[in-house]
């Protein structure tokens, strides 16, 4: 769903006032305001309203996707591939890579749009967060990681 009534804008000031949203991402808030520190934050807003966020960090020649939430009522909708493509574009000469769970169905999403898994890092959401998390009443336990690379950006969507 590509609609010119969405525009994709960085985020500067104020970035702490996205941690509802971005807590439909990561229910960490203490991580969320780690990645938030140095992070570069890309809305999608409709009007000026926003709809959805993407935070990235940068590694030398990597980019590093922390986090990509869509508002509740607009998910399904496309907004959040079309967010993702157009950050994709904007660091096309770099690797993207990004971690997630393996239960919430994130990794069909990924890999629509464009990224290959290379990674599984076992017993990660059981080792590195303070409490148990839920998916669709199921635990996370596995983090997946997916990248794109220079070569499969111009792939797009699946």
């Amino acid at each position: 769903m590509k609609n010119e009534a969405f525009q994709i804008k960085a985020i500067f000031e104020n970035k702490n006032q996205l941690l509802p949203l971005l807590l439909i991402g990561d229910e960490d808030e203490q991580m969320i305001r780690k990645y938030l520190e140095n992070g570069i934050c890309y809305g999608l807003f409709e009007k000026e309203e926003i709809r959805a966020i993407l935070v990235v960090s940068q590694q030398k020649e990597r980019i590093e996707i922390e986090n990509l939430s869509v508002l509740t009522a607009y998910q399904k909708q496309g907004l959040g591939s079309q967010l993702l493509q157009a950050v994709c574009q904007m660091y096309a000469e770099n690797e993207i890579v990004l971690g997630t769970d393996d239960v919430s169905g994130n990794v069909d999403f990924y890999e629509k749009n464009g990224f290959e898994v290379f990674k599984r890092e076992k017993n990660f959401f059981l080792e590195h967060y303070p409490r148990p998390l839920f998916e669709n009443g199921v635990q996370l336990v596995d983090k997946i990681y997916l990248r794109r690379t220079v070569k499969d950006h111009g792939k797009g969507i699946k």
